[in-house]
C-alpha cells in the first residue's frame, strides 16, 4: 500500500492535509490532452516544459504497478491501429452511473485571449494532430476515448482511484470525455497532480499575474470543491521510486516563442521567467545563444526586451544548475509600411525560364495567383481579407522588371489562413510554415522569420537601389515541404519617385 498526502481546501481558503492509503494495483493515472501543438504558442511550450517531469512521474507510477491511460480526445483517431488503442476499444462497455455532482466547482482565474499576454495574441485553431512526441508511451499503457470507455476499463480492472495529469485544468482536464468531473461524479476517487497540470488563464505583467499563478488558483478552486491534490514527485519520492535530486524541472518563459514559431512584438516586451516547482533558486539567462551559467545575468521576475532576442534560461542554487535549460525566441516587428503607389497586380510578372518553355514544363512550378490565395480563395491573413495581392505555394518565386521610378518595395506577407473557416483547421493548421524573401538583382535584401498561421503579417519596406533591374519575390518552405505552405503577399507594390 502507498500512503499519500492529499490536500483539500476549506471555504476560508486554508489548506487541509489528510492521509489516504492507495493500492497501486487499483490506481490508474489518466493524462488528458497532452497535445503536440496548441494554437497559443505559450500554452504549447508550457506542455513541453512539463514533459521531463511527466515522463519520470509515469515511469515511477508504472514501476509501482499503476495503469496509465492516455486520453488525447480530439486526436485519439491518430492512434488507430496502435495496440494501446485497440485494446481499449475492445472493452465491454457498461453504463456510467452518476452518484454525486461536481457542478459547484467554480473557476476564478480569468481566461485571456491567449496566454501570451499583451500584444499580438494567438488566434484559435485546431491544428493539433497527436500527443507530444517527447512523452513516453509504454507498451502496457492504454489510449482511451469517451467517458464510458474509460469507466468500463477501470471497472474491468477493479480500479477505484484515479490520479489526473494534463491540461488545461479548467477546461479539458476537468470536462472533456473521460475527464475528472465525470469519473468523480461516477463515484471514483479522483485526485489531481498539482505539479503536473496546467490551466488556461492569462498573463498580465503589469499586475504580476503569470500562468503559473493562474494554474495555482485553478488548483485551489478544485481543492475548495472537494477534489484533493497531490504533489506527484513528492509522493513517488516517499515511495522510494523517485530520486529527489534528479533534474527534470524547467524554467517557464512567458510569452514563449521559438525560432520555428517566433513571438512578435512591436517596441518592447516584458518576459516573465518562473520556476514554480523549484524553491530557493535564482533564474539566470543569456541572450547570445549560449547556455546560462551561475555568472550569467539574474532575472528578478520579468525581463524587458527591446529587440529581437534568442533567450536561454536556467535555475541555479549557488553555483549549481538545478533545472534544464529552456529557450525562447522573440522578434521585434519592423515599422508598418505605407501602401504602394503601384500595386503588383497592375504589373506582369516573369516566370522562371524553364517554366516558359511550355505547359508541361510550367506544370512543375507552383505559379502564384493574382488577387486570390493559391487555392483560389480570398487573400486572408490572421482573419483579415485583403483585396490586392498574390497567393503563393512554397517553394516558389516570381520576378518583376524594375522601373526607374520605383524607389521602395513595400508589402505585408503571411500565411493564408482560409483553412480556419473549415472547422478551425483540425489536424492541419499546425503544418503551414513559410519564409518570405525579397531579392534585387540576385541579392537578398530582406526576409521574414519563419511565419506560422495567424501570426501578424511580416512587414517589408525595401529600398530599391538606383539602376536595379530585377526584383524577385520568394515564398520558401519554413520547416517541411507541405502543400499547405500557402503564403500571401498583400498590399504589395512600389513607392514611386515624388
Amino acid at each position: 500500500m502507498l500512503e499519500m498526502s492529499l490536500r483539500t481546501r476549506e471555504a476560508s481558503g486554508f489548506p487541509r492535509i489528510t492521509k489516504r492509503q492507495f493500492d497501486p494495483k487499483k490506481t490508474a493515472v489518466v493524462i488528458v490532452d497532452p497535445w503536440n501543438y496548441h494554437w497559443c504558442m505559450t500554452a504549447c511550450q508550457r506542455v513541453g516544459a512539463m514533459v521531463p517531469r511527466w515522463n519520470k512521474a509515469l515511469a515511477c507510477a508504472r514501476k509501482l504497478g499503476m495503469q496509465v491511460f492516455w486520453a488525447p480526445s480530439d486526436v485519439v483517431g491518430t492512434y488507430s491501429g496502435y495496440p494501446q488503442r485497440e485494446r481499449a476499444l475492445a472493452v465491454e462497455r457498461i453504463d456510467v452511473p452518476k452518484v454525486r455532482d461536481l457542478s459547484a466547482a467554480k473557476f476564478t482565474a480569468t481566461v485571456g485571449r491567449c496566454m501570451c499576454g499583451p500584444g499580438f495574441n494567438c488566434h484559435c485553431n485546431y491544428g493539433h494532430d497527436a500527443m507530444n512526441g517527447d512523452l513516453v508511451l509504454a507498451d502496457e499503457d492504454l489510449i482511451v476515448s469517451d467517458t464510458q470507455e474509460v469507466y468500463s476499463l477501470l471497472k474491468q480492472r477493479g480500479i477505484g482511484s484515479v490520479i489526473y495529469m494534463g491540461l488545461h485544468t479548467n477546461m479539458c482536464l476537468f470536462g472533456k470525455p473521460g475527464a475528472l468531473r465525470w469519473l468523480h461524479e461516477a463515484g471514483l476517487h479522483c485526485v489531481l497532480c498539482r505539479d503536473i497540470n496546467d490551466a488556461f488563464t492569462h498573463y498580465d505583467p503589469a499586475a504580476g499575474f503569470t500562468p503559473d499563478r493562474g494554474t495555482q488558483q485553478i488548483d485551489e478552486d478544485l481543492e475548495r470543491a472537494g477534489i484533493a491534490t497531490i504533489n506527484m514527485m513528492e509522493e513517488m519520492a516517499k515511495a522510494g521510486v523517485w530520486k529527489s535530486d534528479e533534474i527534470v524541472e524547467t524554467v517557464r518563459i512567458t510569452p514563449w516563442g521559438k525560432p520555428t514559431r517566433p513571438y512578435f512584438f512591436e517596441k518592447s516586451l516584458a518576459v516573465a521567467l518562473t520556476a514554480p516547482w523549484l524553491e530557493d533558486v535564482e533564474i539566470r539567462y543569456t541572450t547570445d545563444g549560449s547556455a546560462p551559467t551561475a555568472k550569467s545575468p539574474r532575472c528578478k521576475g520579468t525581463l524587458r526586451l527591446a529587440g529581437t532576442t534568442a533567450l536561454h534560461a536556467a535555475a541555479f542554487r549557488g553555483n549549481r544548475k538545478v533545472s534544464l535549460v529552456t529557450d525562447a525566441y522573440f522578434v521585434r516587428m519592423p515599422a508598418k509600411p505605407p501602401r504602394p503607389d503601384v500595386y503588383l497586380d497592375e504589373l506582369d510578372f516573369i516566370l522562371d525560364p524553364y517554366a516558359r518553355i511550355g505547359p508541361v514544363y510550367a506544370s512543375f512550378f507552383w505559379i502564384p495567383r493574382v488577387g486570390q490565395s493559391f487555392e483560389g480563395r480570398p487573400l486572408r491573413i490572421r482573419g483579415v481579407t485583403y483585396a490586392r495581392g498574390l497567393g503563393f505555394r512554397g517553394p516558389s518565386s516570381i520576378r518583376y522588371d524594375l522601373k526607374p521610378a520605383f524607389r521602395r518595395f513595400v508589402a505585408l506577407a503571411g500565411i493564408a489562413d482560409n483553412m480556419l473557416q473549415d472547422g478551425m483547421g483540425p489536424k492541419l493548421a499546425s503544418k503551414p510554415a513559410v519564409i518570405f524573401k525579397v531579392f534585387i538583382d540576385g541579392r537578398c535584401m530582406a526576409e521574414s522569420p519563419v511565419m506560422r498561421i495567424s501570426q501578424e503579417p511580416w512587414r517589408f519596406d525595401v529600398k530599391v537601389p538606383r539602376g536595379a533591374r530585377i526584383i524577385n519575390l520568394v515564398c520558401m518552405d519554413g520547416l517541411d515541404r507541405s502543400v499547405l505552405n500557402l503564403g500571401n503577399w498583400v498590399e504589395a507594390g512600389f513607392i514611386t519617385a515624388t
